[in-house]
């Protein structure tokens, strides 16, 4: 276990900490505990300056801000909250304070000491935020709807003149940063960026850039063309910058030379998206006048590690700091915690952009609760069950639509009335399973069920499960068997991945909670596979109290298998018992009688005959204790899926709604028991077909250890069920309807220009992208780089086909025609070709 001593040099230099202070600084004034409110300051002059509510989301890079939020719990918080009194409840309190990566470090010092000083006036409970240019929390981007713009400073109090360079960077929240190199340095295959002269908006975007910042970019570039001088927007691809006409080439080759275009491919590193499950827990001590932090366990953490007396680092990593501090610290501890947990990522030798927040026992934000695999809230006397109690029978498709509330918070779409077709994949064939039999399954083979259902218009799902004993090869043949049936349907509502023992509430409704999971392979007890016979002798464990929640499940066929809080099913020959434990209640003693079509005797905990145990081999001991019941009552998240490199990240979006669902993604939603893949319309392929492994990704990088054989469903856009969309309040079916992608967005603004008169003035009759796809699917580099040996070449670069590495502009310079026409040469021409540009 690793032991770190905290000495002056780790912490700071001017990061002023300390008691509470003793006057309010005027610029707090303003603040009432119990109204809600958005407010941000500038560190101007080592003090802070309230900001006018137009600048907000407005940063400058050589400044420091203080940033305060007031909330109702669970509530969107940001620029447009409206203040107002809160009688009934408290509110939950965050302070960030935002570091300009040009900022001083009295300036930095200055806000981190108003953050304590704010904290103070709110009695020690917010949770503060240690928060740099680019490396911005999820919340902390969430307050900004319309994205943030990060600026240059004046100078000396005059606006810097043109040229200007911006990229814009940000899948949900578009964050706008001015560049101070305008240089080919600072670009990048995989950015979009704005050049702004005095006579055009040039809009550079990378062969490689997400079309979701495109479209951002687009939308910033229309801005700044109204607010300015400029009378054009000038779309510029990557590879293709001598193509513009002339006019256009001339003033952009002033600023961007073009005999020194230098654009790399983005070459981010696998550790800069690392998925590794990080997560450490160290406890705090301060011993005469030594701060030492001691390390005490890894990952997963429980709640009970944590102790009021103490104060405890979470450490992620790159991911970030944590620092939690029990109730019954002392005022200095809270006070001088997020200075201390800077010195310990100083210690530790991470980024000084590492993100660090504070949070006190008892006011713990969910990004916090997370961490854990199970959070309890103690301030919530009266939580409520994890599903409601409610005749779920009574409603029907239709009903579960028109309230995706419900439906999401019981994970039900219908009353089960729907019509099912089952397929058992063993033995590398699929046999389909009479009516009379469904909802007998085995742990040694592999299912597929498809539902059919009615709302306004029919509709399916496909479930396949996996049996714990399954082969490898009847899950692939399960799959391939899959991929049939949903070829051959029409509007499938989801495609859902379940595994034995994890089954999804309307899995077990559509099987009217008689659903039961014997161990072994159906071909054990039927040769043929087609005629179902069950073991003559099995003890069944019952599970929930309705048919939503109801299975059986073969457990061995012994004493030692009970257990008090359950009810078993034992069936021998033409004997049939319900045992119930004494825990166990009349609906699931209930439940166990539709595992039985015959007589049955019922067995009650403690009244048992010898003739009951003799059956099962005799009595033994089993489990007795009564099983604790955790409330979890976890938000659902929403996460942006990336795929950088081949390894997988993704960024939450908080305080999430519809709009920002990107049909050019692929999105997870986390709903704590189920995880929903939603996929895009105009996703890629490749990003379709590792959707499922992106989704396991999530899982296995998430510090909380999720289990990895959770459901997993995938949905597609337009077709989404209500259990996926009452997680979305105000949903719109029509809400794409009018969407439009960055082409077609392009596609307006290039038209509209030459309406205007400009004909010269867009690219829209060049030749563009999209006229050789294949061709721009390959990394580019300079022309130097590929005419060195095969030995030096970037690792990326096959030797075979060099001549595909090249931008547009330099495959026209060396070859004298582009690539399309290239292309429909004979093979020996284009040998012959290569061969005398030394590119062979």
């Amino acid at each position: 276990m690793q032991v770190l001593e905290l000495s002056q040099v780790d912490y700071d230099e001017v990061y002023i900490n300390g008691e509470n202070p003793l006057i309010i600084d005027a610029a707090f004034r303003k603040i009432h505990k119990h109204w809600t409110a958005f407010l941000i300051w500038k560190v101007e002059d080592m003090s802070i300056t309230a900001l006018p509510k137009e600048q907000y989301g407005i940063f400058n890079d050589e400044d420091s801000y203080v940033i305060y939020s007031a909330s109702q719990n669970g509530q969107p918080t940001g620029v447009e909250t409206v203040a107002k009194e809160i009688k009934t409840e408290s509110l939950e309190y965050h302070v960030h304070f935002w570091l300009g990566s040009e900022t001083t470090p009295n300036k930095s010092g200055v806000a981190a000491f108003k953050t304590v000083e704010l904290d103070s006036i709110l009695n020690g409970i917010a949770t503060q935020h240690r928060e740099t240019q680019d490396f911005e929390s999820s919340r902390f981007k969430s307050y900004f709807k319309n994205g943030i713009r990060i600026i240059k400073s004046e100078i000396h109090g005059k606006l810097i003149p043109y040229p200007k360079l911006y990229r814009v960077k940000g899948k949900c929240c578009p964050v706008l940063t001015e560049i101070h190199d305008i240089t080919w340095n600072s670009f990048n295959s995989s950015y979009v960026l704005i050049l702004h002269t005095d006579k055009y908006l040039f809009l550079w975007v990378g062969r490689s850039s997400n079309a979701t910042e495109r479209i951002h970019a687009m939308k910033i570039a229309e801005e700044l063309n109204t607010s300015s001088i400029s009378s054009n927007i000038v779309f510029v691809d990557d590879g293709y910058e001598k193509t513009m006409p002339e006019e256009f080439k001339k003033e952009f080759n002033k600023i961007m030379p073009l005999e020194k275009r230098v654009v790399l491919p983005d070459c981010q590193d696998k550790d800069d998206v690392s998925t590794e499950r990080h997560i450490r827990l160290y406890k705090c001590s301060d011993n005469a006048g030594k701060y030492k932090v001691t390390e005490i366990k890894n990952g997963p953490l429980a709640q009970k590690d944590l102790s009021s007396e103490g104060v405890f680092i979470i450490d992620q990593g790159i991911f970030g700091i944590w620092i939690w501090v029990g109730k019954k610290s002392t005022a200095k501890e809270k006070a001088e915690a997020l200075r201390n947990a800077r010195g310990f990522v100083k210690k530790k030798k991470y980024p000084s952009t590492t993100k660090v927040t504070r949070v006190v026992d008892g006011y713990e934000p969910d990004e916090f609760k997370f961490l854990f695999p199970c959070w309890k809230d103690e301030s919530k006397v009266n939580s409520k069950a994890s599903k409601p109690t409610i005749l779920i029978s009574k409603f029907d498709a239709q009903a579960m639509e028109d309230r995706s509330n419900l439906a999401a918070e019981t994970q039900l779409i219908d009353n089960g009335s729907g019509n099912l077709s089952v397929w058992r994949i063993g033995n590398s064939k699929a046999t389909e399973i009479p009516k009379e039999r469904h909802g007998f399954f085995f742990s040694g083979d592999c299912y597929i069920v498809v539902y059919t259902y009615s709302t306004k218009r029919e509709k399916h799902l496909l479930y396949y499960w996996l049996g714990t004993h399954a082969t490898q090869e009847e899950i692939n043949q399960t799959m391939l068997k899959l991929s049939e049936i949903e070829a051959e349907l029409e509007r499938v509502g989801f495609q859902a991945r379940v595994i034995q023992g994890y089954e999804p509430a309307h899995f077990l409704q559509i099987f009217q909670g008689k659903l039961i999971v014997f161990q072994g392979k159906w071909s054990t007890f039927d040769g043929s596979g087609r005629n179902m016979k069950l073991p003559s002798q099995y003890l069944v464990q019952i599970y929930g109290t309705t048919k939503y929640e109801s299975k059986a499940v073969q457990v061995p066929f012994k004493c030692s298998s009970l257990n008090s809080n359950y009810c078993f099913v034992l069936v021998r020959g033409k004997n049939s018992f319900i045992w119930c434990g004494q825990y166990s209640n009349g609906d699931q003693r209930e439940m166990g009688k539709g595992f039985i079509k015959k007589e049955l005797e019922i067995v009650l905990e403690g009244k048992e005959k010898q003739e009951f145990f003799d059956i099962l081999g005799g009595k033994t001991l089993y489990t007795t204790d009564m099983m604790k019941k955790e409330s979890d009552s976890r938000v659902p998240r929403l996460f942006c899926c990336m795929n950088i490199n081949n390894y997988f990240a993704a960024e939450e979006i908080y305080q999430f709604s519809q709009k920002n669902l990107i049909p050019e993604e692929i999105m997870l939603l986390d709903a704590n028991d189920t995880l929903y893949i939603w996929i895009g319309n105009l996703s890629s392929r490749e990003d379709q077909r590792l959707s499922l492994k992106s989704a396991l990704d999530y899982l296995e990088m998430d510090p909380a250890g999720r289990d990895m054989n959770m459901p997993i469903i995938q949905v597609k856009q337009g077709e989404e069920p209500p259990t996926f969309t009452g997680f979305f309040p105000n949903w719109n079916k029509k809400y794409w309807k009018h969407y439009r992608t960055f082409s077609r967005l392009r596609r307006d603004i290039e038209i509209t220009q030459m309406d205007n008169g400009d004909h010269k003035r867009n690219g829209i009759h060049i030749i563009t992208k999209s006229e050789s796809t294949e061709f721009d699917q390959y990394d580019k580099y300079p022309l130097d780089i590929l005419l060195e040996p095969n030995d030096k070449l970037p690792a990326r670069v096959d030797p075979l086909k060099k001549e595909l590495y090249l931008t547009h502009d330099d495959f026209l310079s060396v070859f004298k025609i582009n690539y399309i026409e290239f292309q429909k040469l004979p093979k020996w021409k284009q040998q012959e070709m290569k061969k005398k540009v030394k590119l062979f």
